[in-house]
């Protein structure tokens, strides 16, 4: 997780206009233990910006649009998704894989229901969040969008990541991006599903899920990422067959982007 911040340093330094700075980089051979501390300008002052270390390994104007800094353009994109589908040795070696945590803990549920925790916070978000949870459990158990418990938590509440700390819920919807979570207590975040402007900063809401089970924190991450996906190639509920098998997940779950997109259509 501090790697991924120190990569968000680099572009964030890019779009703010800072740039390498030998006379600022404080090279400090003392580690600091606390993670909320870590000064992250010190990875530009040292090393450069974004757009300063791509030009130095291969040239002024070789960037493609791709790897340019968005500055304002719609923020929602979804991921290339690769090659999702394996071998049926893959199947075995995944469904070994998620015997444990949190996959195995709702699927052996009795009355095999998804915990889906909601911060409650404006509509448009909240609204987006309920329906996210019902996509979570479409993908979870064959397109049973209903199979899904409510939990909802205030804003800025600590109980509802003492919830998912516990296992009470499996998964927390409608989350605040933010470091604190991310590095210093634990927590995954999904692909953010919505962007919300607020004074000078844009706040990302997604799915927080414990960090200690990667293996549930990347299936969900995929099903927001079903959602975006299908938009881009014009799946839509009717059509969900369009989404690609995967195999990511083991056997039980081939279907699982097929379904998510069968309740919940694409990201419109």
């Amino acid at each position: 997780d501090i790697v991924t911040w120190a990569i968000r340093a680099l572009i964030q330094g890019e779009m703010n206009g800072l740039m390498r700075n030998p006379q600022l980089c404080n090279n400090d051979t003392i580690l600091e233990s606390n993670s909320t501390r870590l000064n992250y300008d010190q990875s530009v002052y040292c090393v450069g910006n974004y757009g300063e270390i791509f030009n130095r390994r291969f040239g002024e104007n070789k960037r493609s649009s791709m790897n340019t800094i968005n500055k304002g353009s719609p923020m929602i994109y979804s991921t290339p998704l690769g090659d999702i589908f394996g071998t049926n040795n893959d199947f075995q070696v995944m469904d070994e894989m998620i015997d444990g945590g949190v996959l195995k803990r709702v699927k052996s549920r009795k009355g095999d229901v998804l915990r889906c925790g909601v911060v409650v916070s404006f509509d448009d978000v909240n609204i987006t969040s309920v329906d996210y949870c019902h996509v979570l459990a479409a993908a979870l158990f064959n397109g049973d969008f209903e199979a899904v418990e409510f939990l909802t938590f205030r804003e800025n509440d600590d109980v509802a990541y003492e919830s998912l700390s516990h296992g009470i819920i499996d998964a927390l919807a409608g989350t605040v991006v933010n470091f604190e979570g991310d590095v210093d207590r634990g927590f995954s975040y999904s692909t953010p599903y919505y962007y919300r402007d607020k004074e000078s900063s844009v706040e990302c809401y997604a799915f927080a899920t414990r960090g200690d089970d990667t293996l549930f924190s990347s299936f969900v991450n995929a099903m927001v990422i079903a959602t975006i996906h299908a938009q881009e190639i014009g799946a839509t509920r009717k059509t969900s067959t369009r989404m690609p098998l995967m195999s990511l997940f083991g056997n039980k779950f081939l279907w699982a982007m097929r379904d998510a997109v069968s309740y919940g259509g694409n990201y419109d």
